[in-house]
């Protein structure tokens, strides 16, 4: 397998941005396997065998489960005892923010993940995990305009209506599994660069998500702990059940994307999974996060999630994928919570419309308004439909359009407006779905 990134370092106007990802994702299409994501004659079943009874499909981001009916996006191929795995997604943006604290931008969110597993003596599994992304570029350092975003910093100031880049390193990891039994397993996972046993699934990880080119504003209640500079975690999983528990860098990243920071294991986290049928995940996790905020040292965070998927196969391979999560954050013996419902219907083969309803109680610290210790409660509804342009090739095409309304207190209206609007048109590249038998 080959996959390259060719990057423009000019970024002096959106369209420079803009053609560096271009051609980035072009990169990585040319890669040997057939339009339909077949592998030219390999047995795929013999290949996706479950591993201790857990099913490929099930493994969403970092360790975390998802149901077993979710749709696999990748090219897969063989590089001769190592199976391989290529991921990507692409928006293309314009972002159009209403109201006295909007603004408005082109811009690229995108990222592509290498896989690479090996099998020894049916007990023995080693796997490593490369995720990358260009952000820092294609969306400018500061990120891009987000009503009510909060979280992370630049330039020593909190970044409010905005949502910050990602690391270019968004995971290095290595896990080795060990066959107990045909239904369980022990594991351990190591990433310099991962994600911990806190939270569902990241949302570029979630079907329900997958066409929405917005993060979630209660992305830091629930799974902003996707990228850290340092994990390792241990896990058992028998049947349908997984435990873990993880030690790993509690501070979020810095400003600088480019680099990997040096890891400091302060914080812990435990999570349990359960997949009680082959259409339903579930999970329950805690963990304390020493000394998240960078502009905050001195306070600890304890987070509580919860969360339920549902991938409900439909049709010629289509979906009905929706996720309800929960988070809780106590800073200081404070609790702040967050409640997400978010969905993503593939009606047809050509047209998905997709939805999220949010609310999140954040502070006035954290929206950069006195005083510091008010609280506020906003609610967030988006609706939005993405066209497929590109059917039964290599890379699947789409052009969408989100709304969003955004629901806060009176008081804020003179900052805001009233139910402050915001409005996405994108094009989004991945690759085609995977034809594999499970």
């Amino acid at each position: 397998m080959t996959s390259r990134v060719v990057v423009m370092f000019d970024t002096g106007t959106a369209k420079r941005r803009l053609a560096a990802i271009l051609v980035g994702a072009i990169g990585l299409i040319p890669l040997p396997v057939r339009a339909d994501g077949d592998m030219g004659g390999m047995d795929m079943s013999m290949m996706m065998t479950p591993f201790a009874g857990v099913p490929d499909a099930r493994d969403a981001s970092g360790t975390s489960w998802q149901p077993d009916t979710s749709t696999m996006y990748g090219v897969h191929d063989m590089l001769g005892e190592w199976m391989t795995m290529t991921h990507y997604n692409v928006f293309l943006n314009f972002d159009k923010q209403l109201g006295p604290r909007g603004g408005h931008q082109v811009d690229s969110e995108n990222w592509a993940m290498l896989m690479a597993t090996r099998t020894w003596a049916d007990t023995d599994q080693l796997s490593f995990r490369g995720m990358f992304t260009i952000e820092p570029w294609t969306v400018t350092k500061r990120g891009y305009p987000m009503l009510f975003q909060t979280g992370e910093s630049y330039n020593g100031e909190p970044l409010v209506d905005r949502q910050h880049p990602h690391d270019f390193f968004m995971e290095l990891a290595a896990r080795y599994r060990h066959e107990l039994s045909k239904a369980s397993a022990v594991s351990i996972y190591l990433a310099p660069s991962g994600e911990p046993a806190l939270g569902p699934p990241a949302f570029m990880h979630r079907q329900s998500a997958m066409d929405d080119p917005a993060v979630p504003i209660t992305h830091h209640w629930m799974d902003s702990t996707h990228i850290a500079f340092g994990v390792a975690t241990l896990g058992v999983s028998r049947g349908d059940f997984q435990l873990e528990g993880s030690w790993f860098n509690g501070r979020e990243p810095n400003q600088n994307r480019w680099d990997i920071e040096h890891p400091h294991l302060d914080s812990y986290s435990g999570r349990l999974s359960w997949n009680p049928a082959g259409e339903w995940s579930a999970q329950v996790s805690f963990g304390f996060l020493a000394s998240p905020e960078e502009l905050h040292p001195e306070e600890d965070e304890h987070r509580t999630t919860f969360s339920l998927m549902n991938t409900h196969p439909l049709s010629d391979g289509r979906v009905l994928a929706t996720t309800i999560a929960w988070g809780q954050n106590r800073t200081d013996g404070r609790p702040s919570n967050a409640f997400l419902v978010e969905s993503d219907w593939q009606a047809t083969r050509n047209y998905t419309f997709f939805g999220r309803v949010e609310y999140v109680q954040k502070t006035g610290e954290e929206l950069n308004l006195p005083p510091a210790a008010a609280d506020f409660d906003i609610t967030q509804a988006s609706v939005g439909l993405t066209r497929e342009l590109v059917q039964g090739r290599k890379v699947q095409v789409g052009l969408g359009t989100e709304v969003t309304y955004s629901f806060a207190p009176d008081s804020l209206q003179g900052l805001y407006g009233r139910h402050p609007m915001a409005y996405w048109v994108f094009l989004r590249l991945r690759p085609a779905q995977s034809r594999m038998k499970m």
